[in-house]
């Protein structure tokens, strides 16, 4: 009896439930679908019109540089006409041999190369071993350096460019590789950059590598520099581009050809008397001058975008675990070894 008198009140519930709820489930159901579909709706035309909105903000940083490779190749009738038009009636490849002879380029290009390289290899060897000591070493004046380092940071270098011209006369380095690399060594915004990601590795790795009896040195070069080593290539970039289109400095700290770079080639294929510059020599000498640094940007943009992400998400191409991790567990794995060892003897 109890059996049967629990099926059918179990019965009777459910059929009650069904036909009394079942219009109120339908109705929020229809109301929650229009609702949904709308947001869909509007989701799907933000998307379109972000969509548009990245296609025009493209387009206008995208034309000055098809411009300047249309324009490189054009006739010097047609390029004297600044004709907005990407359309190329006859191609002239012949401006970017004349651009490179005129110009002497093959003469500036080393210069540019030996000066990027050696502003760059020699200033790693003073940035980085502060940034770290700034990031994880304690030591007397740690803060008052680094504000002291702030304050020069906020002075243009161009408001420099004198000072440092008439005491490098004095001392004899004008128009001297070194004299040109010098001021560049301890560049603040290289030593606030590794700092900052030095800062988020973590401790517990440090900790780790200190109980391995590694030293400072150690730690910087086997463990840190791996691990944000994209924040490297991302600097390196920057840099590079930053010294590569030096103008202003090769043109203050120079005063013969040995040591001048590709800018100025660039700009001298303008200096024509009396006459309408060959403008297509001109563009055609910038594109010769972009050239390595639109390279160097395609190899080395993944790398850019893993760095803007943040220290704890670096990872490396084609590596699915998370650096940090992999960092901790061969420090620990090398520890447990050594301890091991230490325990057979």
């Amino acid at each position: 009896m109890e059996k049967n008198f629990q099926e059918v009140f179990s019965q009777d519930l459910t059929t009650k439930t069904e036909s009394s709820y079942a219009p109120i489930i339908k109705e929020l159901t229809l109301k929650e679908y229009r609702a949904l579909k709308i947001k869909n709706r509007i989701k799907y035309v933000l998307k379109i019109i972000n969509y548009i909105l990245l296609i025009i903000v493209g387009a206008t940083f995208l034309y000055p540089f098809l411009w300047m490779l249309v324009m490189s190749l054009r006739s010097y009738n047609d390029a004297i006409r600044f004709n907005p038009s990407l359309i190329l009636t006859e191609v002239h490849w012949e401006n970017y041999l004349q651009a490179w002879k005129s110009a002497k380029m093959g003469i500036y290009l080393g210069n540019s190369v030996t000066y990027a390289v050696l502003v760059l290899s020699l200033q790693y060897l003073f940035i980085v071993p502060s940034a770290y000591a700034f990031a994880r070493m304690e030591f007397k004046g740690n803060k008052l350096l680094f504000w002291i380092k702030q304050i020069g940071m906020m002075l243009p270098g161009e408001a420099t460019f004198i000072p440092i011209y008439f005491f490098y006369s004095k001392i004899g380095l004008i128009d001297t590789w070194t004299g040109l690399i010098m001021p560049h060594l301890v560049a603040m915004f290289g030593i606030y950059m590794f700092m900052n990601h030095f800062k988020t590795v973590p401790k517990e790795i440090i900790e780790s590598a200190r109980l391995d009896k590694s030293g400072h040195g150690k730690i910087m070069l086997r463990i840190m520099i791996p691990i944000i080593f994209p924040v490297f290539v991302t600097h390196f970039l920057l840099t590079f581009i930053s010294n590569w289109n030096s103008y202003y400095w090769v043109m203050v700290m120079t005063n013969t050809e040995k040591l001048k770079t590709l800018p100025v080639a660039v700009r001298g294929l303008l200096r024509v008397e009396g006459v309408v510059p060959e403008w297509q020599k001109v563009m055609a000498g910038n594109i010769i001058q972009l050239a390595p640094i639109l390279l160097m940007y395609m190899f080395g943009s993944s790398q850019m975008k893993r760095a803007m992400i943040g220290g704890r998400k670096i990872k490396f191409a084609g590596e699915k675990d998370n650096i940090f991790k992999r960092a901790f567990s061969s420090i620990k794995g090398r520890f447990k070894s050594t301890e091991k060892k230490q325990a057979s003897i």
